[in-house]
């Protein structure tokens, strides 16, 4: 699913000014033209999420394939209108009213999966998301060899993979490192490298989504939240993990999600240690939440007892970021 709103937003606006063309008589020069590039620049958006795909078949395809049939329609006509000039009046009104339905079948599906109507199954179909499997017990030591297969899964190169940050690439000194765990807690934590390096390992499957529409399946390496929010007691009333990195980014989760979805801080990648332009030392690895809520550059974790509003949910984007769920407001 492509939640951006470079491909949503001109995308509704080109099937929208579809609908006023059809319905409306006379001239189509002033309208016709902001459709087409209006359409367009919706295409240009879906693609560049680099999500486009034909099967397996379920709403997210039949909703691009309505939308595409809605756009290809309404160019023709246009591109006749402008050039051509050999369809004419009656064929050119049925095909206008064709054009018209497809785009408003296309706007309804649409609205239908931004509003979270489709299940949150066919939305993580819509992203070709692996089924999550269990977590297995691994070691700090890795390989330093790129895999390519796990648990039976195809792993995303490193090379192909989707990169965003807000600050560029931050370079962290592994001798010198130190992440601290502060709030609602028993003992404040001032830990090296290494000494998380010592917590108890773990290796999985997950799929990073962007809400862009791209997003990548990739072998994680690291330690459980749980494990080191444990060893410095949380207080009562904590229930809100805030994580803060090197650049100033920072997003947050519940405890109950941290621990019941055994949630990894990776120092690893694909059996590789953690890329400098990746997050090093450590990326949050959010399950089934859009990967503004994957932190990297882990340097500071503080407990809290309410939610709090981090870098992108502060200017707008959804506090949950469940994949399957509008990501916005």
């Amino acid at each position: 699913m492509v939640f951006s709103p470079w491909h949503y937003l001109p995308a509704a606006f080109s099937a929208l000014l579809v609908v006023a063309l059809a319905l409306r008589g006379g001239s189509h020069r002033s309208l016709a033209p902001v459709m087409a590039l209006s359409g367009l620049l919706g295409l240009a958006g879906y693609l560049s999420g680099g999500n486009f795909r034909i099967s397996p078949l379920d709403f997210h395809v039949l909703h691009s394939g309505i939308g595409l049939t809605a756009l290809l329609l309404s160019l023709g006509l246009f591109l006749d209108g402008i050039w051509a000039r050999k369809v004419q009046g009656r064929v050119h009104c049925r095909l206008g009213h064709i054009a018209l339905a497809f785009a408003v079948l296309a706007l309804v599906s649409g609205l239908l999966m931004l509003s979270g109507w489709v299940s949150e199954k066919e939305l993580q179909a819509a992203v070709q998301g692996p089924a999550p499997k269990e977590q297995q017990v691994a070691s700090s030591r890795l390989p330093e060899a790129e895999a390519v297969m796990f648990q039976g899964v195809r792993l995303t190169p490193m090379a192909q993979q989707g990169n965003n940050a807000i600050s560029g690439t931050q370079h962290l000194d592994r001798a010198t490192f130190r992440l601290r765990v502060t709030g609602l807690v028993k003992e404040d934590l001032n830990l090296s490298y290494e000494q998380l390096l010592a917590l108890p390992a773990y290796s999985e499957l997950a799929y990073m989504p962007c809400v862009d529409g791209w997003g990548f399946s990739a072998k994680w390496t690291g330690f459980r939240v749980t494990d080191l929010l444990n060893r410095s007691g949380l207080l009562p009333g904590a229930s809100y993990a805030v994580f803060y990195s090197a650049d100033g980014y920072s997003t947050g989760l519940p405890l109950d999600y941290l621990r019941e979805n055994e949630i990894l801080m990776a120092y690893g990648l694909n059996d590789v240690t953690l890329p400098q332009e990746r997050g090093f030392p450590f990326q949050l690895v959010a399950k089934g939440r859009y990967g503004y809520k994957w932190a990297k550059w882990i340097t500071k974790i503080e407990v809290t007892d309410a939610e709090v509003k981090g870098y992108w949910e502060s200017r707008g984007y959804s506090d949950s970021a469940k994949v399957g769920e509008f990501p916005f407001g």
